[in-house]
């Protein structure tokens, strides 16, 4: 009868490594204030890896009187969450950081102000040792929840600037519109469509990004023509009955600025459908930057938005909260970057 094989113990894992279990504990819990040297930590992490070792979780809560979980809390609607890269490439950054650093990632949705209670039940019932959030349009009792238990000094990060008391990590978002509007204009298009991703007043930053749509081209002298405006909802086929609308219009735009880049897929299908094509007879742009928008036919010119990084820089400085340091800012706004390709037009005009 064969042995059974010995149980990989961080006891097993300091012998073979050389140190002591207490030189393991602080290696594998990331303990930043034991001043373990990078050729200890090597050794412990090799160990570790040749017994695959793996830490009892629960145990290392134990050790360092907290939760290992950081939880991600993303107040929208369901059907909006994945329906582009957003929510999937914040994750992908913060992942990166709490896979470094030792941490998991729980995610909750809180949708139409359902389970409002999950900030009191994952903080009071120690399942997190902090959180980010996402709010699409937050409700008075999302933001009172959140502003409160930042006051109380509980690690929060939000990835939008909701509050001054609320550390946060943002997209200057609205930079980008001014950015699409602006190289519009500039390519001489006087009349310049607008597909919103929210029916008006129901969504504050859609709302706002049309102010700033409306405010730049005034400033270029161009009346706003809410005949040009349509309201989709994030989805491919919200902007293709969009702009189906528009291409009924008796003066046709001469360019669509979708809020965002599946929207300006599906118009750019309802463009072509009609007879026309892009961007010679109507121009278009996204915002964005997905994957896909390279790929369009013609390829999409959107705004880059740094998503992946926005997640990283959330949870670094959700996790210097947890362990008791102060970032170095509290409220950190990332710029966007137009990406000029031939939907635009910009190289007919080269």
């Amino acid at each position: 009868m064969k042995n059974k094989p010995r149980k990989a113990t961080s006891k097993r894992v300091a012998e073979l490594a050389g140190v002591s279990q207490t030189t393991v504990s602080f290696v594998l819990n990331n303990v930043e204030s034991a001043n373990i040297s990078e050729e200890t930590r090597r050794r412990v992490l090799e160990a570790a890896r040749k017994l695959d070792y793996v830490p009892d979780m629960a145990a290392r809560s134990l050790a360092s009187g907290r939760s290992t979980n950081i939880a991600l809390v993303i107040a929208q609607p369901h059907p909006q969450v994945f329906v582009d890269e957003f929510i999937p490439n914040i994750l992908t950054g913060i992942h990166q950081v709490t896979r470094a650093r030792g941490f998991r990632i729980l995610v909750e949705l809180v949708e139409d102000g359902t389970n409002a209670d999950v900030y009191t039940s994952l903080f009071r019932g120690k399942e997190i040792a902090g959180m980010v959030v996402q709010f699409n349009v937050p409700s008075d009792n999302d933001v009172n929840q959140v502003v409160n238990y930042a006051m109380e000094g509980l690690p929060i990060v939000s990835l939008s600037d909701v509050h001054p008391e609320v550390h946060s990590a943002s997209i200057n978002k609205l930079g980008g519109v001014r950015q699409v509007v602006k190289h519009l204009v500039k390519l001489g298009h006087r009349r310049i469509g607008c597909i919103s991703y929210a029916p008006a007043k129901t969504n504050p930053h859609a709302d706002d990004r049309l102010h700033v749509y409306r405010r730049v081209l005034e400033t270029a002298g161009i009346e706003y023509d809410s005949s040009l405006v349509r309201y989709g909802a994030f989805d491919p086929e919200t902007g293709y009955e969009a702009m189906q609308s528009l291409l009924k219009e008796a003066s046709l735009p001469t360019a669509l600025y979708a809020m965002n880049d599946v929207m300006a897929f599906g118009a750019i299908t309802a463009i072509q459908e009609h007879g026309l094509t892009v961007p010679h007879d109507i121009a278009v742009v996204g915002f964005d930057d997905i994957r896909l928008a390279r790929y369009t036919t013609p390829p999409l010119t959107t705004v880059y938005e740094p998503d992946v990084d926005h997640g990283r820089i959330a949870a670094e400085m959700l996790i210097d909260l947890i362990q008791g340091k102060t970032p170095a800012q509290k409220h950190i706004q990332l710029a966007t970057r137009l990406v000029i390709r031939q939907s635009c037009g910009a190289y007919l005009r080269a």
